[in-house]
């Protein structure tokens, strides 16, 4: 081996493990770094016979492990979906009331007729009439809160599908242009997977990974949402039922031509179909059966009241005591107003009623053990059981996906150890090649010399 063959060789391994070490150096920096994956160091021999002879380096991302990866996503997915499902029926159940203070429209409708079995007892007492009207309006009022929190819950859902919604076209562009240069950026994969880290907990997506480190990205049945030739964008639109529409998107002009009207069913978790679930299925179930219970309450107690007269008089009242607007039921106003006008009397066969007659009062308050009754407290049972479901679910999904995680980074994610030992290897390699440079050196000066 000449001289000059010995010194190209130890300058390439000089650089070589400079490169190395500046990798190396690179991941212990970044050890607890979001979305970091390590680099590796692939060393390949590099030479020209009878003129060169050395060493290259290749500094690559550490790969993913495809298995890790797609449950990584998946799992991101369905927890981010249950916490949002979570929260709201969490916030519903909420306009119950805390446990102990009795103010869920069960509790209330349930006071409400025994303040009815008590006026019974007193039907003269103005006192006992108002009792009974206030208490009847707290029930009803507990039902149009509950209606109003689900109600409000659905706007909010409006409101986040569209922002994220947005996010996600965002991020899909962040994806496409990414591609781009992934190529010849490591640091780009790691943008890329930070975006599709986000993406997932959006919607359920699925990743295909070219070996040049560009993705393609689309929904788990197959539509294609993000690439290195363009991307798409989401629309939301509401109504009576919310729908997620798909479009390509010209990256040069941002034009939009329509690819789907409804992608509903291609979005079956993340956060946007956890929201688009709630919009569509649970929010609605939950309003028809708070409303329905509250209308059956409603119409029995008219029924019983429309048999009642005010005391002492022989023809039953032809006002209803509870009246609806827009979904919601109240206490007749008049008689809210004045709760003396409270009918509680039950003349039979055309007789009056007598002047301390509450059997009106006494046959609103038997309403507790009517079927009507049992339905609002089903109704409550519902929403806690729907709330306590859906938080649990919530809670052993995240477990889930923080359990995978957690492998993700052990698989990809940088080892403090297993660093510093590189680390000494490619200073020690560093400083042998520095060493044959010197010892060609001193060779070279001796040839000298002797010339």
């Amino acid at each position: 081996m000449s001289l000059a063959v010995a010194l190209n060789t130890a300058v390439s391994g000089l650089f070589a493990n400079q490169q190395a070490i500046a990798a190396t150096s690179e991941n212990i920096a970044n050890v607890n770094t979001e979305n970091f994956a390590r680099r590796e160091v692939n060393f390949f021999t590099d030479a020209i016979p009878d003129q060169f002879s050395g060493v290259s380096v290749e500094i690559s991302r550490a790969g993913a492990d495809r298995f890790l990866q797609g449950a990584g996503f998946s799992s991101q997915s369905d927890a981010a979906s249950l916490t949002a499902i979570a929260d709201a029926l969490s916030r519903v159940e909420g306009s119950l009331g805390t446990p102990g203070d009795n103010a869920d429209f069960a509790t209330a409708l349930s006071e409400a007729y025994a303040s009815f079995a008590e006026l019974s007892a007193t039907p003269n007492s103005v006192a006992a009439k108002a009792v009974a009207v206030s208490r009847l309006e707290e029930a009803f009022a507990a039902f149009s809160r509950t209606l109003a929190a689900i109600d409000s819950e659905a706007t909010a859902a409006d409101a986040r599908l569209n922002a994220q919604s947005a996010r996600a076209n965002q991020l899909l562009e962040d994806i496409f242009r990414l591609n781009l240069i992934a190529p010849d950026s490591n640091s780009a994969g790691d943008e890329i997977d930070a975006r599709l880290k986000e993406l997932s907990g959006l919607l359920d997506i699925s990743v295909s990974r070219a070996e040049d480190g560009r993705v393609t990205v689309s929904t788990t049945d197959g539509r294609l949402l993000a690439n290195a030739g363009g991307y798409s964008a989401l629309t939301y639109t509401g109504g009576a039922t919310a729908t997620i529409a798909l479009s390509t998107v010209d990256p040069d002009t941002g034009a939009l031509t329509l690819s789907a009207a409804d992608i509903n069913a291609s979005i079956s978790s993340g956060e946007i179909g956890g929201l688009l679930q709630l919009r569509n299925s649970d929010l609605p179930a939950l309003r028809a059966i708070v409303a329905d219970a509250a209308q059956g309450a409603a119409d029995d107690i008219n029924a019983a009241y429309a048999l009642n007269a005010s005391v002492g008089a022989s023809a039953p009242m032809t006002t209803p005591l509870i009246v609806e607007a827009n979904g919601l039921f109240t206490v007749n106003s008049a008689i809210a107003g004045d709760p003396s006008q409270l009918a509680v009397a039950r003349p039979s066969a055309g007789q009056a009623g007598g002047a301390n007659d509450g059997r009106g009062a006494g046959a609103i308050a038997s309403l507790g053990n009517a079927p009507s009754t049992q339905a609002v407290t089903q109704a409550v049972s519902q929403i806690g059981a729907a709330s306590l479901s859906a938080g649990e679910r919530s809670v052993s999904a995240e477990r889930f996906a923080q359990e995978i995680e957690l492998r993700r980074i052990a698989d990809g994610g940088v080892n403090l150890d297993e660093e510093l030992s590189n680390l000494i290897l490619f200073q020690r390699s560093y400083n042998a090649n520095a060493r044959v440079i010197a010892a060609v050196d001193e060779l070279f000066e001796s040839l000298l010399n002797i010339l």
